[in-house]
Order: C-alpha cells, then structure tokens, then sequence
C-alpha cells in the first residue's frame, strides 16, 4: 500500500499516467473517425449504386461477441 502511494507522488509516474492516458484518448478519437469514415464510404457505395456489386464483411457487428 505504501509503495503505490510513493508510485503516486513520483513525478515520472504521473508522466506515464499522463501519456498513457493521452494515447488512449488518441486511439479512441483513431477508432471513431475511421467508422464515421466507414460508414461514409458504405452510404457513398449504396447512393450511386454499387453495393449490389460488391461482396464485403459487415465485421464484428454481425459477428455475436
């Protein structure tokens, strides 16, 4: 218990915290423009009317995880 306490008050611990936290804010902010991103490109498909020509995975959305 005392040795988390000391991890705490560390200066280089609450920089890693820190850039550990800025990383995973980076990969979540990664992962929701690419399925906005996605989600453009399969509206654009359909609109002009390829989707009926094209085979692709739906992905883990239909997959039951």
């Amino acid at each position: 218990m005392l040795s988390k306490w000391i991890k705490r008050l560390s200066p280089l611990h609450r920089d890693r915290e820190r850039k550990l936290m800025q990383a995973g804010v980076g990969v979540t902010l990664s992962i929701r423009r690419y399925r906005e991103f996605s989600k453009e490109i399969q509206d654009e498909i359909r609109n002009n009317g390829f989707a009926e020509f094209l085979i692709y995975d739906r992905g883990a959305k239909d997959e039951h995880h």
